[in-house]
């Protein structure tokens, strides 16, 4: 699911079987405390000053570098990190504003009457702007944000917090996208991959050239994509792992906070129940192979800017969108052109199950009538049965495709029904008649499968028919 916003939004963990210290859903923060969590070695609660004092040391020396300047237009802009009207007072601005937060932690002040708006606690009545909160307003231009405000009311801690939420942040589409779920041990773990990756890379002196991005970065130009390679990678690793179970929930925010026509934060959800697909289809060699088939046949045929990458990281793809938008994909699980599956039944089943919410009674109806047809089929040799159920665009014709099946049943001399009344009525057609397109793509999926040697030898002879025609011409 894809959602787009132009407002405001409004954890540590080593063990899975801890119960969760906080309950702070905003992503920016949650991601600023892990950040500074695996910085500092310990809980947040328990970090003194001299030791958040360092964290926010590490993080200057990052932002201060020419490829992370780069970035933080889209997360700070005009913050005190890049503010060029600075010039070389950047890194004594930015340590100042950082060590002032600090400070003021545990100094509450006695006359506090506003509260945070992420977590509830004092705001000591500072307000704050894009330039350090993304989304939260834009100073004086107050006629774009909620009730004319020129920021919004944040706590030293949630603020402190979220200067660090970059470090977290993923690249794709050009811009940064932060990484959030339910699991805060699964954050955990792969912010570690990620600020070891990025304190290699500083090392390095890679930061030093502005053509480089400071974000982690994998080079995906797809929002997308990039969702669903994390859902790969952690499905593959983490739930191996045991550090989360095989149905997370994970959003990629994907920011854009830039001064100039900010496009705002669009929203890209990846619910439980398609990570648990997605899992059972990493954590098989057979279902990973076919999977990965699947997804080479619907990425967009778009010319690409950048030829060095591979197509599954410049190209949108039709199963991941469709995914996302809670669309059925089984019409791509066969290949009409050459009457064929392209993944196998029960991974289709698996996806029925977990992804579309089938019952596996109604599965199980659904492939008995398919294999009687195809019996059917078979010893009627009446392979227009076939086309015409694959060619039905109505459920008019789909119905009455069914029904001749059933009297070429009948004239078999079989004596139980092909489909009984109440499996018709309330398995094959649902009530409101909107998923039977699901039901034929599936009947049309398990003859292909049933009839592959005849298919397969139709298609032999066609081929063979066209080769001769054409050494004939």
């Amino acid at each position: 699911m894809k959602l787009t916003l132009k407002s405001s939004f409004g954890g540590f963990q080593h063990k899975q079987s801890e119960k969760p210290l906080r309950q702070i859903e905003d992503p920016f923060v949650t991601a600023g405390i892990v950040a500074i969590e695996i910085l500092c070695g310990k809980q947040f609660e328990t970090c003194s000053s001299e030791e958040l004092i360092n964290a926010t040391n590490f993080l200057i020396d990052l932002y201060m570098t020419p490829a992370w300047a780069k970035d933080l237009f889209s997360i700070f802009p005009n913050s005190k990190y890049i503010n060029p009207s600075l010039k070389d007072k950047k890194r004594t601005e930015s340590i100042n504003f950082l060590t002032n937060l600090i400070k003021r932690i545990n100094t509450p002040h006695e006359n506090d009457y506003n509260i945070c708006q992420f977590c509830g606690r004092p705001s000591d009545n500072a307000s704050y702007a894009k330039t350090e909160i993304p989304l939260a307003g834009s100073s004086l231009f107050t006629n774009f944000f909620p009730s004319f405000q020129e920021g919004i009311y944040v706590c030293p801690r949630c603020v402190l917090a979220i200067q660090f939420s970059p470090l977290l942040c993923y690249k794709a589409g050009g811009k940064p996208c932060l990484i959030s779920s339910g699991n805060r041990t699964l954050l955990f773990e792969y912010g570690k991959e990620i600020i070891h990756t990025l304190k290699l890379r500083y090392s390095s002196g890679e930061f030093n050239d502005k053509e480089n991005s400071g974000l982690y970065d994998e080079k995906f130009k797809n929002p997308e994509n990039a969702l669903f390679n994390l859902a790969y990678k952690f499905s593959s690793k983490y739930v191996i792992e045991g550090i989360c179970s095989g149905s997370e929930s994970i959003i990629l925010y994907h920011l854009d906070n830039y001064n100039q026509n900010p496009k705002g934060i669009s929203i890209y959800h990846l619910p439980s129940n398609i990570f648990s697909f997605v899992s059972s289809v990493m954590n098989s060699p057979q279902y990973k192979s076919a999977w990965y088939s699947l997804l080479s046949r619907h990425y967009a045929h778009q010319s690409r800017q950048n030829i060095d990458l591979p197509v599954w990281k410049t190209s949108k793809n039709r199963i991941h969108s469709f995914l996302l938008e809670n669309k059925s994909i089984i019409w791509a699980f066969k290949d009409d052109k050459s009457k064929s599956p392209i993944i196998p039944w029960d991974l289709i089943e698996n996806y029925c199950k977990k992804v579309r919410f089938m019952n596996q009674q109604r599965i199980n109806d659904i492939k008995i009538c398919a294999d009687r047809i195809a019996e059917t089929i078979r010893l009627k040799n009446n392979k227009k049965r076939l086309q015409a159920i694959v060619s039905s665009k109505t459920l008019e014709e789909f119905r009455n495709q069914i029904r001749l099946a059933m009297v070429d049943w009948q004239k078999l001399g079989k004596e139980d029904p092909m489909i009984e009344f109440d499996q018709f009525t309330r398995i094959m057609i649902p009530g409101d008649y909107r998923g039977w397109t699901e039901v034929r793509d599936l009947i049309v999926v398990r003859l292909y499968e049933q009839l592959h040697d005849i298919l397969a030898k139709e298609s032999e002879e066609e081929s063979e028919l066209i080769q001769l025609s054409e050494e004939q011409q």
